[in-house]
């Protein structure tokens, strides 16, 4: 399905996709038709490992780009995200929570924060995916601190930029 939609757009821009483990376990081929076709695909570790055999992050991560895709972006949950492409590598910490209420959604909030930020940039390059990731690093903290979206649909503009100030402040050395 996702591959007849993409046939659909004109000249796409950056595309990026998300999967996951039962569509890696019971539409293997199809996934693999379409990572043919993408920029960029985000999976949980267990996904990544799971796609490729291999148990290394940094081993699925190399294995998943000769499957097509230019960026991998493997997330960690609370121990953050990784992003491997051919000629660079970033790994980003979560954002550092005391109370965590509910982690549901996070991966989907992370995943939506970073493609939300690449669509907002005139170019897609190693610093955008980087900030992206950041900005949907942060994006996931708000989501955890409450039940399904009842904090994230309460965040404001302002309240995102601080955080994101304050998660630099604590991954800069």
């Amino acid at each position: 399905l996702q591959l007849d939609v993409l046939k659909q757009v004109e000249r796409p821009g950056f595309v990026a996709c998300d999967s996951m483990n039962l569509w890696i376990g019971m539409k293997r081929a199809s996934l693999l038709k379409l990572l043919r076709h993408v920029d960029m695909i985000l999976l949980n570790e267990a996904e990544a490992r799971q796609l490729t055999g291999e148990s290394n992050l940094a081993h699925a991560a190399r294995a998943i780009l000769s499957l097509g895709p230019k960026e991998a972006v493997i997330k960690k949950g609370e121990h953050g995200a990784m992003c491997v492409s051919r000629s660079d590598c970033f790994v980003l910490a979560a954002y550092l929570l005391e109370k965590v209420c509910d982690p549901t959604g996070a991966g989907d909030t992370f995943a939506g924060g970073l493609v939300g930020y690449l669509s907002s940039v005139r170019r897609i390059d190693g610093d955008a995916i980087r900030k992206g990731i950041a900005y949907g690093t942060v994006l996931a903290s708000f989501t955890v601190e409450g039940f399904g979206v009842e904090r994230l649909v309460r965040v404001s503009r302002s309240e995102i930029e601080k955080r994101l100030g304050e998660f630099r402040r604590m991954t800069w050395f």
